[in-house]
């Protein structure tokens, strides 16, 4: 895992900080059966230690959170407000952390309905989801 320091805007701190960059790696196989590396670039506060964003790479451009979702999970992601699909990623409680946090490594599923997006806590790596009800 590499570090690179970059400056930022923190929510918590309400000021631009320095942010530390670290970057994973994870291999997925896509729908269609092709394995690609994404690289994942997490972004916290140096200051308050606080998640301030991520970006997935793939083959050198940044990968939208939908091109891991099935083309049915995919639909009803595309409905949401842009601004409301940042609020839903960056809100999601982590119950190893114990607080609100971002997530990462995003699959999804729909079931009875609702979308259910399930990844790793962007602080820790534990287990979180998130439950998007239909209206």
């Amino acid at each position: 895992m590499m570090e690179i320091m970059k400056r930022e805007f923190c929510t918590r701190c309400n000021t631009i900080r320095d942010v530390k960059m670290t970057f994973t790696s994870k291999v997925i196989t896509d729908p269609d059966g092709e394995r690609n590396v994404i690289r994942t670039r997490l972004f916290h506060c140096e200051i308050c230690k606080s998640f301030v964003r991520r970006e997935n790479c793939i083959r050198g451009g940044i990968l939208k959170t939908e091109d891991t979702f099935t083309p049915k999970t995919k639909n009803i992601w595309r409905v949401i407000p842009g601004d409301a699909q940042l609020k839903v990623l960056n809100k999601v409680w982590c119950t190893q952390c114990r607080n609100m946090t971002g997530i990462a490594d995003i699959t999804a599923k729909v079931d009875s309905g609702m979308l259910v997006l399930m990844g790793k806590c962007s602080r820790c790596g534990g287990d979180v989801a998130r439950v998007i009800e239909n209206e």
